[in-house]
C-alpha cells in the first residue's frame, strides 16, 4: 500500500520536473525577439499603455487582474510567476494555508497555458494536495468585443488527503457517525482520510476599463470534483481598481460568492459570500504585490480569507515599456 510519504515523494519529483520544463519554455520564450511596443495614447495614465500585437492595455496583461479574479490573456511569450498566499480563516475551529507557485505562458492567437504547484498546511500537516494544468483563449483582440471575454478550463489533479478540518467546515462534527473521523489527540487515524479528487473548473473572463483610471474584472465559474463526493461549486468574482499611479499603485474592492453542494443534498448548499479592499503596489518595474483581505458576510463563510500575491515578469518586452515604481510615479 502507498504510504502518504511515497505518495508525496513521487507526486513532488513529476511537479518539480515539470516546473523546471515550464520554466526553461517560458525562459526561452522570452528571449525570443519579439518586443511589445507600446502606443501613446493621449490622456491614458503612467503605466497604461497599449502593448502587443492584441491591443490591449498593460493592465490586463498579465494573469492575475487581481487577488481572486483573472482577465483576457498574456502576450504572446510573455512569462510570469505568481507566488501566492492564501489563509482562510473559519469562525470556528482550525486555519488552513495554502501556498501556490503557478507560472503562465502567453501563447500566439490569444492562447495562455498554465501550471500550478500547491503546497498545504493545515492544523500542523503539510502536503501537496493538488496541481493544476490551465488553459485559456481570448475571442478577439482587446476592444472587438464588450467586456473582452475570455474562456479558461481548469484541470486540478488531486495528489493528497482530505482531512476532517476543512476550510470554512470546521465547525462539522467529527465524530459518532459511521465512517466518521475518530479524534486521538492533535492526529485524526491514518484511515479516515480520503482521497482529493481530480476536478475541472469552466470560467468566464470578463474585464472593462472604465473611464480613465477605474478598471473592472468579473469571472462566474463552475467547478465540479469528479469521484468522492462529487462536489460543486459555482458562483463569480468581481474586481474593482482605481489606479492613482497606472500600475504602480492601484486600491480597490473585491467580492466573491460560492454556490458549494453535493448531489442529493444541493438545497442544504452552502453559500458563501466575501467582500473586501484590495491593494497593488509595485516595488520595481517588473515585480509586483497584490493584498487582498476578504471578509465573510454570510454564516457559511469563512471569517477571514487573506490573500498575498507576489509576482515576476520575465518577458513582456524592453524595459523601456515598462512603467515606474510608485516611488518615481506620476501622470503622462
Amino acid at each position: 500500500m502507498l504510504t502518504l510519504r511515497t505518495l508525496f515523494t513521487s507526486a513532488s519529483s513529476h511537479i518539480i520536473g515539470a516546473s523546471v520544463l515550464l520554466i526553461f519554455a517560458g525562459s526561452a520564450a522570452a528571449q525570443q525577439p519579439q518586443v511589445l511596443a507600446p502606443v501613446n495614447v493621449e490622456g491614458r495614465p503612467a503605466g497604461e499603455e497599449i502593448i502587443g500585437p492584441y491591443n490591449q492595455p498593460r493592465w490586463s496583461a498579465r494573469g492575475r487582474f487581481s487577488a481572486d479574479t483573472d482577465v483576457y490573456v498574456l502576450p504572446p511569450w510573455s512569462f510570469y510567476l505568481d507566488l501566492d498566499y492564501h489563509g482562510t480563516f473559519p469562525r470556528v475551529g482550525k486555519s488552513d494555508h495554502l501556498f501556490t507557485q503557478e507560472f503562465e505562458l502567453g501563447l500566439p492567437y490569444r492562447f495562455q497555458l498554465a501550471f500550478e504547484l500547491n503546497q498545504e498546511l493545515q492544523d500542523g500537516r503539510g502536503q501537496i494536495p493538488f496541481v493544476t494544468i490551465e488553459g485559456r483563449w481570448a475571442l478577439a483582440n482587446w476592444g472587438k468585443i464588450p467586456l473582452n471575454p475570455t474562456l479558461l478550463v481548469e484541470y486540478d489533479i488531486g495528489t493528497g488527503k482530505q482531512y476532517p478540518v476543512e476550510p470554512g467546515q470546521n465547525a462539522e462534527q467529527e465524530s459518532g457517525d459511521e465512517g466518521a473521523p475518530v479524534a486521538v489527540g492533535d492526529a485524526v487515524r491514518q484511515q479516515t482520510r480520503k482521497d482529493i479528487p481530480d476536478a475541472y473548473e469552466l470560467r468566464l473572463l470578463l474585464g472593462e476599463e472604465i473611464g480613465r483610471s477605474i478598471e473592472f474584472a468579473t469571472n462566474i465559474f463552475y467547478d465540479q470534483d469528479l469521484s468522492g463526493d462529487r462536489e460543486r461549486e459555482m458562483g463569480f468574482s468581481t474586481a474593482t481598481s482605481y489606479a492613482i499611479r497606472g500600475e504602480a499603485l492601484k486600491m480597490g474592492v473585491e467580492t466573491g460568492y460560492r454556490n458549494v453542494s453535493q448531489p442529493g443534498a444541493r438545497s442544504k448548499a452552502k453559500n458563501i459570500f466575501e467582500l473586501g479592499p484590495s491593494f497593488t503596489v509595485k516595488p520595481s518595474p517588473h515585480t509586483r504585490i497584490d493584498l487582498a483581505p476578504l471578509f465573510g458576510v454570510t454564516s457559511d463563510s469563512p471569517h477571514l480569507d487573506f490573500f498575498v500575491i507576489f509576482s515576476v515578469d520575465f518577458g513582456t518586452g524592453a524595459a523601456a515599456e515598462v512603467e515606474s515604481p510608485a516611488t518615481q510615479g506620476g501622470r503622462h
